[in-house]
């Protein structure tokens, strides 16, 4: 089985109008093996898969799945043929239970003169929910009820369950980006649930900007750069640093987080929360953020570190406690209220959350600030691209142009096109709520630096980083949260970062 040939491309090339994106790609993947795909945003890589799951067609090459021919026409048929895919950006309906959206386009399945048992699906489901160890998911649960996290779980089941049954153990899945959002203890379960399908004979495609992950769950890497793949890596034996340099093209250093940079906040506290309580999440949390600081809050997914970012960004009512703003007392009924005082955030679900995805890059980045690009109370579109053609420049950001859709964009240009808007707004008091999920390790650095840069012209940031090493690498001082109480804080001075088996001791 190890060397018995599951799924080859050949010379597969994709152009979108002027643009290649993809050229004389060639990959084999042999049966039970699990292959990473590794590259800077842009590169192609979601390209790659979605020709592979029926999503888009190749302009150019041909490819193969069990020694046949492999030319789908759409998600249904490459289904059929056993692939699937969980897309980076989730394809869940969310006024439909786990159930519906699992068996979505499969009722017939469960159906009698046209009527749909549901009692059968959702046993069905409870059946396919539980292989997942996702026994705290309720098949009637509606996916809009459900933490995005879990929602994450669903949409992979929902793509295990459809393939399973088609491929008698000769499936190819594609994993994008599967791991943002979930917990250590959910990814610890994918990754078990990957590796039983591997030794059963089918075979997946991982893509992750967590390169550490990449080495956990794979057997070979391929490096894409400028929609080329450019290197071929077997995971025995590599490493962060190797992957690194064979996708930028460049050594990693020990400035990853622009330490060098962190500057020394004053004792000018610009926000101050006092004894904030939001019933059965957190409790008397009390903290300052200063002018010029980074505050890094970390703690495990549902220590009430999420829920206190979204009362102090407007999102979300406290039941008690006092938050300030330069001193006085202030109270948001919403993310606008908060805008007017100066607190604006970068929200963790870049789909739902942050982008207009029918809008142009250019309205993404101006619609918390049009004011600035108004004449006479109409919108100056001359105003408008100009200003974005700056951050689009400074924050190299690639696209077509600036009246690009946003949706058109990789992952990681989205999210950049949000920070944008951030810094745009020039409001004083940024709350960075996991800021370069989805972002490669390149544009990571870019971020970090512009981190840097606003903190050193007086900004203030409340940081929740995607990692704990991201937090503690760019924070100048941590607090920790456990079941909804603060139990810790530390200083994070440049040269002398806290032990992070101290910081995980009081997490958990």
């Amino acid at each position: 089985m190890d060397n018995e040939i599951l799924f080859t491309t050949d010379n597969i090339g994709k152009v979108y109008g002027v643009n290649t994106v993809l050229q004389g790609i060639n990959i084999e993947i042999r049966r039970g093996e699990v292959i990473g795909l590794i590259g800077e945003n842009g590169a192609g890589k979601s390209t790659l898969l979605k020709i592979i799951a029926g999503v888009e067609t190749p302009t150019t090459g041909t490819m193969e799945m069990n020694g046949k021919p492999f030319k789908p026409y759409s998600m249904i048929d490459a289904n059929r043929q056993g692939v699937g895919m969980v897309f980076q950006e989730q394809s869940l309906i969310s006024n439909l239970t786990v159930a519906q959206n699992i068996y979505l386009g499969r009722e017939k399945d469960f159906s009698t003169a046209g009527l749909v048992n549901w009692s059968k699906m959702n046993a069905k489901a409870r059946e396919a929910l539980d292989t997942m160890g996702l026994k705290d998911i309720s098949p009637k649960a509606k996916i809009r009820d459900i933490t995005f996290a879990m929602r994450q779980m669903v949409e992979i089941t929902k793509v295990l369950d459809i393939v399973s049954e088609t491929a008698n153990d000769r499936a190819l899945i594609l994993l994008d980006e599967p791991t943002t959002v979930l917990s250590d203890s959910e990814m610890a379960v994918l990754f078990e649930k990957v590796r039983q399908m591997k030794e059963r004979g089918n075979s997946v495609i991982f893509i992750s900007h967590r390169l550490q992950e990449v080495l956990e769950i794979t057997d070979r890497i391929y490096v894409f750069k400028d929609g080329r793949q450019t290197a071929e890596v077997k995971t025995e034996g590599a490493d962060e640093y190797l992957l690194y340099e064979k996708m930028v093209g460049r050594e990693t250093n020990g400035e990853y987080y622009v330490s060098g940079r962190q500057t020394v906040p004053t004792k000018d506290a610009v926000l101050e929360v006092e004894n904030l309580s939001m019933f059965g999440s957190f409790k008397d949390v009390s903290f300052k953020l200063y002018k010029g600081e980074v505050l890094g809050l970390c703690g495990v997914e549902g220590s009430g570190k999420e829920d206190v970012c979204a009362v102090i960004s407007g999102d979300m009512a406290s039941t008690s406690g006092i938050i300030k703003i330069d001193g006085k007392p202030v109270t948001f009924s919403s993310p606008s209220d908060a805008r007017k005082a100066g607190i604006l955030s970068v929200p963790r679900d870049r789909r739902d959350e942050g982008i207009i995805g029918i809008l142009s890059i250019s309205e993404n980045i101006s619609v918390s600030n049009y004011g600035r690009n108004a004449a006479y109370g109409f919108i100056s579109n001359i105003r408008q691209n100009l200003n974005a053609k700056k951050w689009v420049d400074e924050l190299s950001i690639k696209c077509v142009g600036v009246s690009q859709r946003i949706s058109n964009l990789s992952g990681g240009n989205a999210q950049k096109v949000i920070f944008a808007r951030v810094l745009d707004s020039e409001c004083p008091i940024l709350i960075l709520d996991h800021p370069t999920r989805g972002v490669d390790i390149g544009a990571k650095g870019d971020i970090y630096s512009l981190i840097r840069d606003i903190t050193e012209k007086g900004f203030s940031v409340l940081l929740m980083g995607d990692t704990l090493d991201e937090c503690l690498g760019v924070s100048s001082r941590v607090i920790v949260m456990k079941d909804g109480l603060v139990c810790g804080e530390f200083d994070c001075p440049a040269d002398n970062k806290p032990d992070q088996v101290d910081v995980v001791r009081l997490m958990l």
